[in-house]
């Protein structure tokens, strides 16, 4: 009689991740991009407000300080600002 041979199946063998190697490497692609866009979105406001390009607090001016009157308009650096009209 031919002798059998017993072949036992492993749980995890190196073929079964194949299939799931795009969706891991989509996964943490997309957890790469989340955490860069993060961090750059910070990086731009900590610079500009380090260089001294973010806008100030705003405040309404008083009437009485411009007899023509205050326009509300963008500044060079393009922040809002009150300027006074000269009549």
């Amino acid at each position: 009689m031919a002798k059998r041979s017993s072949s036992r199946k492993s749980a995890l063998r190196p073929m079964d991740w194949g299939p799931w190697n795009f969706i891991i490497f989509l996964t943490l692609a997309f957890l790469l991009l989340v955490v860069v866009l993060n961090a750059t979105s910070k990086i731009s406001l900590d610079l500009r407000s380090r260089a001294g390009l973010a806008c100030p607090e705003l405040t309404v001016p008083r009437a009485e300080d411009c007899p023509g009157g205050w326009t509300y308009k963008r500044d060079t650096d393009g922040c809002l600002a009150f300027f006074c009209e000269t009549k």
